[in-house]
């Protein structure tokens, strides 16, 4: 059965174009993107200027072990996959200083079937880390809605002496009426009444 496309794209920092060429060709198929860098100074400009879904490191690069690399892109990228690709010699290590800030770790020389599945699972965990975002920034949208919704209720109980109910009719109906969300006709409500609004 033929695998869906990931549709991922991915950067690879390798020292050469023959080891670049190595990792293309154990890489499961459908990316959308790949990208080869010789050095992580050009993995780090590249990184400013274009957004990638994971990043493989394969490790040692001329400017630095990949290491550090690794953390600072963990902690400015927080949704994109790192795979660090190490010496055997120097695996225990390198998990023990990266592990607990989610980057992978694979020792080389590589097996396939592990490189394959590490891969995939970054592509997979790349995307449920996006999904938990979007989730959050709604969550977080619709609790600001509501706290400008309470604060216009309680405005319009204080200054107009409405009841809850009348508040909330004349919040629903305003918004029905004029074409706007409850949260921009709240906003109004706020602002009409002398109180600051910060952030719309």
């Amino acid at each position: 059965m033929e695998k869906p496309e990931t549709k991922a794209s991915l950067l690879v920092a390798a020292t050469n174009d023959k080891v670049a060429a190595q990792i293309r060709s154990l890489l499961p198929g459908g990316f959308s993107k790949i990208s080869c860098m010789s050095s992580l100074q050009k993995v780090r400009q590249t990184l400013s200027m274009e957004q990638y879904d994971i990043l493989l490191i394969y490790t040692p690069l001329p400017d630095d072990s990949g290491v550090n690399t690794a953390m600072e892109m963990v902690a400015k990228f927080p949704y994109m996959g790192i795979l660090l690709i190490v010496p055997k010699e120097t695996y225990q290590e390198t998990v023990y200083r990266v592990g607990s800030a989610g980057i992978m770790v694979l020792p080389r020389p590589l097996s396939v079937q592990s490189f394959t599945s590490s891969v995939q699972c970054l592509i997979i965990m790349e995307r449920r880390l996006k999904e938990l975002s979007l989730e959050n920034e709604k969550l977080e949208k619709k609790l600001q809605d509501e706290r400008y919704i309470s604060r216009a209720k309680a405005l319009l109980i204080e200054r107009k002496q409405m009841t809850e109910t009348d508040a909330h009719k004349y919040l629903e109906h305003t918004a029905m009426n004029q074409g706007l969300t409850r949260r921009e006709v709240a906003i109004r409500v706020i602002r009409e009444n002398g109180r600051i609004i910060v952030n719309t």
